[in-house]
């Protein structure tokens, strides 16, 4: 299953932010085998938030791992198990995996090159792991719509902004996709609350959406590359505890996730490996 979190517009919805909390919540809860990957060129954010020692992610090191590495593998050989293993970080007993984005200097070589091999990339990971999920670029490029198209599911990224929605509703359409959204940052005291906004555009309802708010410390965490070890600390957070309401909308955003691509239902069943 290959999920790709994506947003119009850069920066407003907690795109990179959102994917991995649910990430997450989805290794440690679900037990799922999960690989976290990014195609930004210049904002290693997910690698950021996972890793508290940087030092040891110094370009040369990244530049053995990663998509990077996948992509010069991939021109001489087929992916396979010990290649990709090889090339990620493991977390949680290997139940997440994280695929460090590119080391590359030069942006037009990094996208030509991630661009003729992001198919077979993601088509070969996706065999090893129960879900991929991608941090992809937001706004419309050659790389974004190449994800986009592979993905069996988008999740949309939005604000409470009501001038973001109308862009994205304006000027995007994915048909033959199934399509999530999930709003980030998010306020309940907002006028534009989630029932409010169900209401005014009937493309929302309780089944395709869900909503993450922000949480200081959790930002905090992602700041200094402890995003894992906060939701290890606060999974059972109580809903009275200052980020009981925060665990509270990642889990449910999950479960809503999952229920829609069917994951859910197949580990009711045990149909999960």
């Amino acid at each position: 299953m290959k999920i790709a979190f994506w947003s119009n517009v850069h920066g407003q919805a907690g795109t990179t932010s959102n994917l991995l909390a649910i990430a997450i919540i989805c290794a440690l809860q679900y037990k799922l085998k999960t690989m976290v990957t990014q195609t930004h060129f210049n904002l290693n954010n997910l690698t950021a938030g996972m890793v508290s020692d940087r030092e040891q992610f110094q370009k040369e090191f990244l530049m053995e791992i990663g998509i990077d590495a996948l992509t010069r593998s991939i021109k001489s050989a087929p992916l396979d198990y010990e290649i990709i293993e090889n090339s990620t970080i493991s977390f949680l007993k290997k139940r997440l995996n994280l695929l460090p984005g590119t080391a590359k200097m030069n942006r037009e070589i990094y996208e030509i090159d991630t661009l003729k091999a992001i198919t077979g990339i993601l088509r070969t990971v996706e065999m090893l792991y129960d879900i991929v999920f991608i941090d992809a670029n937001s706004g419309k490029n050659q790389l974004t719509n190449k994800i986009l198209e592979e993905a069996d599911l988008i999740v949309v990224n939005l604000s409470q902004n009501k001038n973001m929605i109308e862009e994205f509703k304006l000027n995007y359409k994915f048909p033959k996709k199934k399509v999530f959204y999930l709003f980030g940052h998010y306020d309940t005291n907002s006028r534009y609350n989630i029932n409010n906004l169900k209401q005014s555009y009937n493309w929302l309802n309780s089944k395709n959406t869900a909503v993450i708010p922000y949480n200081t410390e959790y930002m905090d965490a992602l700041s200094d590359g402890q995003a894992i070890a906060y939701m290890l600390k606060n999974i059972e957070s109580e809903k009275n505890d200052s980020n009981g309401y925060f665990i509270k909308e990642v889990k449910a955003a999950a479960s809503k996730l999952l229920k829609y691509t069917g994951t859910e239902r197949r580990l009711i069943y045990g149909l999960h490996d």
